[in-house]
């Protein structure tokens, strides 16, 4: 069963959580892409803009591997 009443109150904290981790770098996006994966699973269900933390974690790696040298596989958001 879907706890609608708890997305509306998490989602927009693992937005902001979001943004703020992209600004940090890689581990901290995966970081935060874990914590929200882990609440959609308690609330019940994947936003419908789930996509928007698949590509900030493929963003930031791809960002970690040009500036590091050191390849950075960005992973699933299901394998978190």
């Amino acid at each position: 069963m879907i706890n609608y009443e708890l997305m509306k109150q998490v989602h927009p904290k693992q937005k902001a959580a979001l943004t703020r981790a992209k600004k940090k770098g890689f581990e901290a996006v995966k970081e935060a892409c874990a914590k929200a994966v882990k609440e959609w699973e308690q609330v019940g269900a994947w936003p419908d803009d789930w996509s928007r933390w698949q590509r900030a974690i493929e963003d930031s790696a791809n960002a970690h591997t040009r500036t590091t040298g050191v390849f950075v596989n960005a992973p699933r958001l299901e394998d978190l």
